[in-house]
């Protein structure tokens, strides 16, 4: 009986300390999942605007990467290398001194677009918590001449589809979008992924504790019944 007693005692405390374990793990999965996605959810975007009658127009798009910022830029009618830099002001009161250097514009395509794509040394917090915009220059030699400019805001498109619930899907240079993004949106509407795991995995660690607890009686009960006899 003793034996009993003791063996169902050691039971308890495995299940105890597993229950623990799992609710402990949980929990810091959980806020590493959430500290990520609202790394992943800031954004910002640049819609610019034409100067001095150069007939370029275009986007850009900005995403964090941990404490740097990525910046993808799709102009159209670029003829040349166009140098490009983040200023801080407004497009309408601009800080002629550039803050950023981005890579040149530059035509890659008989469609006349150029890309751009860079990852600067600033979070993008900092860039959407204080006036900065986009800057893209006639040319190397003709710096003072500007083409095209346009502010950075937050990418409101971004977040109404995080609202909604529809997530976005972030696309490459060619606006495809990525085959990891796409697998991970369909698993997630399956019901699977991180969170599906994270919302299932609280009653398996309320279970362990019952067992736990169950575990707990049985050995109170036979040792009151050692007792007794």
């Amino acid at each position: 009986m003793v034996s009993s007693v003791w063996t169902l005692q050691r039971l308890t405390g495995v299940f105890l300390a597993v229950a623990i374990t799992w609710a402990v793990g949980l929990a810091s999965f959980g806020s590493s999942v959430a500290a990520q996605d609202e790394q992943n959810r800031a954004r910002g975007s640049v819609t610019f605007t034409e100067l001095n009658d150069s007939g370029l127009s275009g986007t850009a798009e900005l995403a964090t990467r941990g404490k740097r910022t990525e910046v993808s830029m799709r102009i159209n009618g670029v003829v040349g290398v166009n140098p490009t830099h983040i200023h801080t002001g407004t497009c309408d009161d601009l800080n002629p001194n550039p803050k950023y250097p981005l890579t040149n514009v530059e035509l890659n395509t008989t469609e006349l677009v150029g890309l751009s794509d860079s990852v600067v040394d600033v979070p993008l917090d900092e860039l959407l918590g204080s006036p900065h915009l986009i800057l893209i220059h006639k040319s190397p030699e003709e710096l003072n001449t500007y083409y095209a400019c346009g502010n950075i805001v937050p990418d409101m498109s971004a977040e109404a589809a995080e609202d909604s619930g529809v997530g976005g899907v972030t696309t490459d240079e060619s606006g495809a979008a990525t085959a990891g993004d796409l697998e991970s949106q369909a698993m997630g509407n399956m019901g699977s992924g991180p969170a599906s795991g994270a919302s299932g995995a609280p009653g398996l660690t309320g279970a362990v504790g019952l067992v736990a607890v169950a575990l707990a009686l049985m050995a109170v009960t036979l040792r009151r019944k050692e007792l007794r006899g």
